[in-house]
């Protein structure tokens, strides 16, 4: 049973095929009928392509037409002078912004609300965090205010579904998200749109159908992160190359993980082996620190994600590299490239990154096993593997145990919630949490929140805000925590990340917290 997504962002008119020839009045010619449907200046005199991709010169235009005509794309990172528009190590866990309330009126809670969900869609597949200061909430919220890297407005002359971002190397002044009339948006349509304009703000382009496959070549204009994806968060549904024009609407999708994972490293920043042993990032170089007694030890270099199984770490080498195993004093590689690795039901399966299939390691024997076909996302409880169908709105399904069968077990969700004894999932608007409860029921439990971790028999979410860390009572959630950046799942462990780095692990049957510093 193959198992996938969907993706999402604002519409544009589809350009018609152009045939180039070699001689350069024609190129240009292909170009200026390229630029009169997809290009529209600005007041500031920067220009808009395909509808809310900023772009600061007509040069800049040019080199990103040339690039995606010539050359497959896929969820791909936008090039400035050689180098990746993508945010530093020091400031990919701080991406802040702030909203100017009068530009929104009545509909400002909301835009506030789904600011919040798109976020946390990104947030889940890599590691970056974005930071809403609405303290800066005023008429000083605008283009000129340095307490920001984005600031977020209304442009009062746009449409329909319109928005426009700036990438991340831009200057502060053209850096900024402008929406349209969002108050005329449905909840699936805003969430969307802000889904699609978080990925720019991360440094991702759209991605076009000019070519298939894995041939993925770096242009100046940008580098490809993954296979060409015809679901991802990136790819207008009315773009050749779409898989399902009865769908308008796209979200994060399983490719989109991995890119962004081996752009920005997966959110794995701390974990626990089942014996207690507590491994974490040091946020400034990506090392990986074990902590011993009082201190930390350096343990490995950066990587795009690490996992415990059980007392045995695995890591995955950066930019969708190979699985590797902690032998305790060094790393051992142990199986090819992999799009994206996670836990398992006590193994540690990993996807294909050019077909998509999900494998699972046999510790023992070394061997990797196929189990099933492509999917939008995979979690698992302690004993069961779920993932989610080809679009977002599909199916959620269980892996049988055997062989590749898997079952449906109810319908499309965005996120699921593994790590403990039950699944959960978050609706498609992520407006909902779902415990399963066998069968195909599925019983909300709770509202959005900011991140979810399942442990034992428990679950636990970070507010949307990050202002408090909840525990699910039967009917109510409880305040367990003040702040926190983020919180982790591990081997029957609740870790949280607090806004300063320093580590602490929650203990259930005392309600307390320790603090265990940071690398």
């Amino acid at each position: 049973m193959a198992l996938l997504l969907g993706a999402c962002g604002p519409e544009a008119t589809v350009p018609e095929a152009e045939t180039l020839t070699d001689t350069g009045a024609a190129t240009t010619a292909a170009f200026a009928a390229w630029s009169a449907k997809n290009v529209v200046t600005t007041e500031e005199g920067h220009f808009l392509v395909e509808g809310d991709m900023r772009m600061l010169d007509l040069a800049e235009v040019r080199r990103y037409w040339e690039s995606f005509t010539n050359n497959p794309n896929a969820l791909s990172v936008f090039r400035v002078g050689g180098a990746d528009a993508a945010w530093s190590r020091a400031d990919r866990e701080a991406i802040t912004y702030c909203i100017r309330p009068t530009d929104f009126g009545a509909d400002y809670d909301r835009v506030v609300e789904f600011m919040h969900r798109a976020a946390s869609g990104w947030e889940g597949a890599a590691n970056v965090k974005f930071v809403h200061l609405k303290a800066l909430d005023s008429s000083t919220c605008n283009r000129s205010n340095n307490l920001v890297k984005y600031n977020v407005e209304r442009n009062p002359t746009f449409t329909g579904l319109s928005a426009g971002m700036g990438f991340p190397t831009y200057s502060r002044p053209t850096r900024f998200l402008e929406l349209g009339p969002t108050s005329t948006w449905t909840d699936a349509e805003l969430i969307a749109v802000l889904t699609h304009e978080f990925g720019h703000a991360l440094g991702f382009v759209h991605e076009h159908d000019t070519a298939s496959g894995c041939g993925m070549v770096m242009t100046g204009s940008y580098r490809p992160l993954t296979c060409y994806d015809g679901r991802g968060a990136m790819h207008y549904p009315s773009m050749p190359g779409w898989l399902d024009p009865s769908r308008t609407l796209n979200f994060i999708s399983q490719r989109d993980v991995e890119g962004s994972q081996a752009l920005y490293e997966a959110p794995t920043n701390v974990l626990s082996t089942s014996s207690g042993t507590v491994y974490a990032r040091k946020r400034s170089t990506g090392d990986l620190y074990r902590r011993d007694a009082l201190v930390w030890t350096l343990v490995g270099g950066p990587g795009q994600a690490f996992v415990a199984v059980g007392n045995t770490l695995y890591g995955q080498t950066p930019g969708g590299g190979y699985p590797v195993q902690f032998l305790g004093s060094s790393w051992v590689g142990i199986g090819g490239n992999a799009g994206q690795i996670f836990a398992c039901a006590g193994a540690l399966c990993a996807t294909d990154k050019v077909t998509g299939n999900v494998s699972r390691y046999n510790a023992a024997t070394g061997v990797w096993t196929v189990i099933g076909g492509p999917g939008s996302r995979f979690a698992a409880t302690t004993t069961q593997v779920f993932g989610l169908g080809p679009w977002q709105d599909d199916y959620t399904a269980l892996y049988s145990g055997a062989g590749s069968s898997w079952s449906v077990v109810g319908g499309g969700a965005s996120e699921l919630v593994g790590g403990g004894t039950k699944m959960y999932r978050l609706t498609n608007d992520k407006g909902l949490i779902q415990r399963y409860d066998g069968g195909s029921t599925w019983t909300s439990i709770g509202y959005s929140g900011r991140s979810y971790v399942a442990v034992g028999n428990d679950v636990y979410g970070l507010r949307p805000d990050g202002s408090f860390i909840m525990k699910f009572a039967g009917t109510v959630w409880n305040s367990i925590h003040g702040s926190a950046s983020r919180i982790f799942s591990s081997n029957g462990y609740l870790l949280a990340q607090n806004l300063d780095d320093t580590i602490e692990r929650y203990d259930p049957v005392t309600n307390t917290w320790t603090n265990l510093g940071k690398p």
